[in-house]
């Protein structure tokens, strides 16, 4: 999982990692990359080689086109209301979906993101 976090931390700052021949090349703004990263970089060479060459580093995947639509409606606050979902109700369905969007987008438990989105998508379709 270092691997995954350290490719977030250089996203976040602008560092493009990619495997060119077999060697791990950075594309970086000048400054982008500190002491400390370039020490993390090279102590988890090898397992950001794998996560590079499996596509673990890849973007995320588009929500599907209902979820989308869901989002744009609590967006524009067109569920701002209680919501019953499987876990439990929530007081308000639209900051729930926001919420989950935005750490879909973060890339934090994506898989959970998507799962409590179409739960919510079950609740605005009642």
């Amino acid at each position: 999982m270092v691997a995954h976090d350290l490719l977030r931390e250089l996203e976040g700052r602008g560092v493009r990692l990619a495997v060119q021949e077999g060697r791990l090349v950075a594309r970086a703004p000048q400054g982008a990359v500190t002491p400390e990263l370039a020490a993390q970089i090279k102590a988890h060479k090898g397992e950001l080689l794998r996560a590079l060459q499996t596509g673990e580093g890849e973007p995320l995947a588009r929500l599907p086109e209902s979820l989308v639509r869901l989002v744009r409606a609590a967006a524009g606050n067109h569920l701002n209301r209680p919501g019953f979902l499987p876990g439990g109700i929530v007081p308000n369905l639209g900051e729930y979906v926001l919420t989950c969007a935005a750490l879909y987008a973060c890339g934090f438990d994506p898989e959970k993101q998507v799962a409590d989105l179409w739960a919510a998508r079950g609740a605005w379709a009642v």
